[in-house]
């Protein structure tokens, strides 16, 4: 009987950043334990009057916290642990209003200092918008705590002090919230590049593996059935048939390990044929040219791929069957499409491309091959030859936003 994995809801999966969200929690839970003996503090240094709100308050925190020790222990979901942060930060708002509303009826005061520390940790939990709210709701309770001193106790609304803590929280909240941002920006921005440089170099091993292991032995399968057939003519038939088809994957390999090794998202397509055919030209001896026409253009890597895997099918004919001495790449482009034409002066294939079935009951798969890549880019292959050569053709299009 067959085994089966069972993976959990995505809902059930902790969230990577979930001891993070506990860890800042604990911060502010140590903080508010530093608050309540400053809370007791104030109480006794204020007029005795306001002693026993003050001792009020204090326990209040006090309790406030203890549950939320106990609630930091025992969640275990990101989401419980972000509703817990709120909580406590509506709390903490409500307690430093309380403060706030005990010493009001003082003309000149600093109790409405202590809201920074309301405004800091709205911004550590929600960045700037967390500031930025807590600054409007100061901003707003202040305006009527002022009229509610003025009705109540006949102290008469302050305009220069209520400017002067409307501009302090406001500075306040802009600072911190864009320092918080920036830190997160950073992060992200360290985050994101560890990653890629960890991918990089996973790439970068994957590539020498391949090349040190499979794409070796592939090459040396290769020289042995050379070697086989030469030694047997009975078996040169079928030891033809495995040394391309060793030399096929070998290519493949190749461009798999191109492809790994390439740290561009897009690459320009007419410096990569060029490269290619440089390389192709100095491993057999052939003349080659490549003639660029228009502006060479960045495709994505998958389509750059394609086509490196046509030209190279293209090129590998050549060496195997044309006998040709020069072979000429001319790639035309503009706007709207990318014409390649591979061009040689060898003996002519003979056919065209709407033979296909012939080449494939022939056990020729590569041109076959390459109209069906061309294909599936959206393009159009063709293929004619006679005695002065053969040349193969193929258009596909270009969309606008790869010349950006």
């Amino acid at each position: 009987m067959g085994s089966y994995l069972i993976i959990p809801a995505q809902s059930d999966q902790p969230e990577p950043y979930l001891h993070e969200l506990k860890r800042l929690e604990w911060i502010f839970i140590a903080v508010r334990w530093i608050w309540v003996p400053i809370v007791f503090l104030m109480a006794w240094l204020h007029h005795p009057a306001q002693a026993d709100m003050m001792i009020a308050l204090g326990v209040a925190l006090g309790f406030c916290n203890i549950v939320a020790c106990l609630l930091n222990i025992r969640i275990k979901k990101p989401s419980a642990q972000r509703a817990l942060g709120m909580a406590m930060l509506a709390i903490d708002t409500l307690l430093a209003w309380g403060i706030i509303l005990v010493f009001i009826r003082d003309f000149y005061t600093a109790a409405y200092a202590g809201f920074v520390y309301i405004i800091l940790e709205a911004a550590v939990r929600f960045g700037i918008t967390g500031s930025l709210s807590m600054a409007l709701v100061f901003i707003l309770g202040l305006y009527g705590a002022f009229l509610y001193r003025e009705a109540a106790f006949g102290v008469r609304f302050s305009t220069s002090g209520y400017a002067f803590w409307t501009a302090l929280m406001t500075i306040v909240s802009v600072a911190v919230g864009m320092i918080v941002h920036e830190g997160r920006r950073q992060r992200r921005q360290s985050e994101l590049y560890l990653k890629e440089n960890t991918l990089l170099s996973e790439r970068h091993r994957i590539a020498r593996d391949l090349h040190d292991t499979v794409l070796k032995t592939l090459q040396g399968l290769s020289l042995e059935a050379r070697t086989l057939g030469n030694k047997m003519p009975s078996t040169k038939e079928t030891a033809q048939y495995i040394e391309e088809v060793c030399s096929r994957t070998s290519r493949e390999i190749r461009e798999v390990i191109f492809d790994l090794r390439s740290e561009n998202v897009e690459e320009d397509i007419g410096s990569q044929i060029s490269r290619m055919l440089d390389e192709w030209s100095k491993t057999t001896g052939i003349s080659g040219e490549s003639n660029l026409f228009g502006q060479d253009i960045a495709l994505p890597p998958e389509t750059v791929r394609q086509l490196r895997n046509i030209v190279s099918e293209a090129l590998t004919n050549i060496k195997r069957h044309a006998g040709a001495s020069r072979v000429q790449v001319n790639l035309d482009i503009s706007h709207e499409a990318l014409n390649i034409e591979i061009r040689d002066n060898g003996r002519g294939i003979g056919r065209n491309a709407d033979e296909l079935q012939s080449f494939v009951s022939e056990g020729k798969l590569g041109i076959a091959g390459m109209k069906e890549r061309v294909e599936l880019l959206g393009g159009v292959f063709s293929l004619s030859g006679d005695r002065t050569g053969t040349v193969v053709k193929f258009s596909i299009p270009v969309k606008q936003e790869s010349n950006e």
